[in-house]
Formats: structure tokens, sequence, C-alpha cells
């Protein structure tokens, strides 16, 4: 069959590195058609890539909408609070969406997303990559087939990693609530639909606590500068120092974030004007740097929750509780174990190491998404009708937190 031809919009990291390098390397599954980049040098990137002529590469989103293009799919890689304009153009010209998680940062427009999606009939799919993964995979599979019993409760740990949550949310673009979204929904809305996945029940209630407790004003060191290389004293003891992060030997993630051009010369200039060079406690960031949540599901099941950014390692670790056994899991060693009460066995799956971005996970959306298309027999595992219940959760999260831990009931809410 003929690779589905596909409209980009937005080329920053998400855009080139996982949809655009995807097509790259399937070319008779996708190809990036047209592109909507208002940054030159990422856009023009694109365009020699995938051989996109002038009048199919725009500087806007809005300009690439103004007249019909002939492509059946578009992929929304823009900021989160750039996505409820793409999307109804999309849905307006009937073309298969693959957006970016969160699909809309506010629950005003979330509502009007579930309202508009339950009419439309082309593939919508949010980019929920963990239910791709081989881990999370087997995990479900391992349920499915009753190897501990009943489930009984869930415990999941995301550990965001320091340099991760300095250079994403304390610096970066998910910062700030009135720029982005609140962390449970930027950033674990990922868990809030793993969770829900693995409970196979809908949420009924849930709380939440959590605060921005570090990266604050108060807790800077005495004589720190406003950017790190205006001869800051803590340049040898502070792991966020941004010359330790983005000005070595290294030119991947999270440095080829901050500019353009990665020549030395072009980091520190960023790192001088940008918002990368900050210290991380006089930034403009309000979002949480700790967070959990208990969560209850219809059928009984029951959950908890933490997000941390002061952790050494980025990764996820899982335990699930049943009335036959426990499965304990670590996503980035690929490692799971099964423990069996009558025998007293444990049983450990080591996986096979994964390619590509989150654990093979961006790879498996992205060729579902395509076989959904193609009605090749995908699994539409991230369609827009289960997953917005994550964003419910992650919104529920948050008015929880923000009532000191008060429990919110989710149809309720729901209803507003």
């Amino acid at each position: 069959m003929k690779p589905v031809k596909t409209l980009l919009l937005g080329a920053g990291s998400r855009g080139y590195n996982v949809f655009a390098a995807f097509a790259r390397k399937n070319p008779g599954m996708l190809t990036i058609s047209a592109v909507a980049e208002p940054v030159q040098a990422r856009r023009k990137k694109v365009q020699m890539e995938h051989n996109i002529p002038d009048a199919l590469a725009f500087s806007s989103w809005e300009d690439a909408f103004k007249r019909p293009l002939d492509v059946e799919a578009v992929i929304i890689a823009t900021q989160d609070q750039m996505h409820a304009g793409p999307l109804a153009a999309a849905m307006a010209a009937k073309l298969h969406i693959l957006c970016e998680k969160p699909v809309v940062p506010t629950l005003a427009e979330c509502r009007t997303i579930e309202r508009d999606a339950a009419g439309f009939d082309r593939v919508f799919m949010l980019g929920y990559v963990l239910k791709y993964t081989a881990f999370f995979s087997r995990i479900k599979q391992l349920l499915n087939e009753g190897r501990i019993g009943r489930l009984i409760g869930i415990d999941l740990i995301e550990n965001v990693g320091h340099i991760h949550m300095s250079h994403s949310f304390v610096r970066g673009n998910w910062r700030n609530l009135k720029e982005s979204s609140p962390m449970i929904l930027a950033k674990s809305s990922h868990d809030m639909d793993m969770l829900n996945w693995l409970a196979a029940s809908p949420c009924r209630s849930l709380s939440s606590y959590g605060a921005l407790n570090f990266f604050r004003a108060e807790n800077a060191p005495a004589g720190a500068p406003a950017r790190c290389l205006d001869g800051c004293p803590h340049s040898v003891t502070c792991p966020w120092y941004a010359g330790k992060i983005y000005l070595t030997d290294f030119t991947g993630w999270p440095v080829d974030v901050i500019s353009t051009d990665l020549s030395l010369e072009g980091r520190i200039k960023a790192l001088e004007e940008g918002p990368y060079g900050r210290c991380v406690f006089r930034c403009d960031n309000d979002v949480v740097d700790h967070e959990i949540a208990a969560i209850q599901f219809a059928n009984g099941v029951s959950a908890t929750f933490t997000m941390s950014g002061l952790t050494m390692d980025i990764r996820r670790n899982l335990t699930l509780f049943g009335t036959a056994g426990e499965i304990t899991g670590d996503m980035e060693d690929n490692l799971i174990t099964i423990k069996d009460f009558s025998s007293g066995n444990r049983e450990r799956i080591e996986l096979a190491s994964p390619v590509g971005g989150h654990s093979g996970g961006d790879t498996g959306l992205v060729a579902d998404f395509v076989r959904m298309i193609r009605g090749e027999g995908g699994t539409g595992s991230a369609a827009v009708g289960g997953s917005l219940e994550s964003h419910y959760m992650a919104f529920a999260a948050e008015a929880s937190r923000l009532a000191g831990g008060e429990r919110v009931i989710l149809d309720t809410f729901k209803r507003g």
C-alpha cells in the first residue's frame, strides 16, 4: 500500500526526532508531505530531508489550512496551548489525527474535544506511547492471563529525574501553568492513562497532594546570579549549573532543544539570552516538583501514584498486587518479576532492549496510527475515546491538590 501522506505541525524535539524520523526510517508507511513550523531553521531541515517544496512549507499552522492539501493525516506536535485550533481545523478537513498529549491543557477544552470527537469518523489518536512499549504490553498480558489472580492494587512511581525536571519543568516549555498545564497533565497524564488501562475500569474518585517544594527563589544559594554564566560562585557544586548540562561535548537531548545552532558559540549565546541559562531558583516556574495521588477505580482496584522531579534517574517502577501473587517491574531495566503465592516461585522476565524513544513506544504508536488508517488490524490503543479519561483524572487530581487533597468524585467532576 502507499504511504500515508501527512502534514506535520511542529518540527521541534518531538516533531522532528519522533514523527519525521519515523517517516525517514519507514518511507513505505508514512511520508511528511507538508510541514508547518515557525522556526525557519527547523522548517528548512524537514523540507530538505523530506523533499518538501516551499509551497508546502508554512510558518504557522493557520497558513497550512488556508487551502486544501494533498494529505490524508495530520500530526500535531505543537506546544500544548496550541492544540485546540489545529484540532478543529483538522476535524473540519476530515483528516486522520495524531496529536501529542495532552490533547488540550484545560478542562473546558477537553469537554469540547470529547463532544466533537464523538461524531468524528476518522482515526483520532493521542500520544500515549506507554501502551506500545514491550514492558507495559507484557504486564497487561500477564494481568489478562490471571497470573496474579484478581488485581487488587497498583503502585506506580515516576522518577522524572532532576536534570529532566530542571530542563523541561523549571527552565523549559512546561514550567508555567499559564503557558502549559499542570504537571500531572503535562508529564504524568501518561501515568494516569496507564493506571486506567491496567485497572481496566473507569476511575471512581481520587485525591492528590503536591507542591513546588524546592525550585524556588528562597532556596537559591547565596550570591547566585539570575543566569548561570554570569559568574555563579556555585558552578562546581550546583548540579543544575547550565554549563555542566549544555556546554559539554554531548549535543543530544536535552542540549539539542536549546538552540538550532549547536556549536559551542551557539549554545553559549542561547544560555546568555534564552531560558535555559537561567538559575533554576530564579525562573518563572510554578508547576509542582513532587506530587502523589490516591485513586479508586469502579471495579474496586485502588492505585497510588508518585511523581517526583527530585530523583537521580529517569525511570518508572511498578508493583501490582493480586489475590494470587504480585508483579514488580522496572521500565528502564525492562525487567518484570512475577511472585506466585502458592508455589513461592519468582519468575524473572527480561525483555529485549527496546529501539527508539519511550522504550520503543514512540515507534509503536506511529506504526499503529498508520495501520489504523490503512485498516490493517491496528489496535487503536491510544484512540481519543478511551484516552480522555486520563485527562479528566489529571484535571481532577489538580483540583484536589489545590483544595488540600479533597476527594474528587470523577463522574461529578466530569459533568461540571
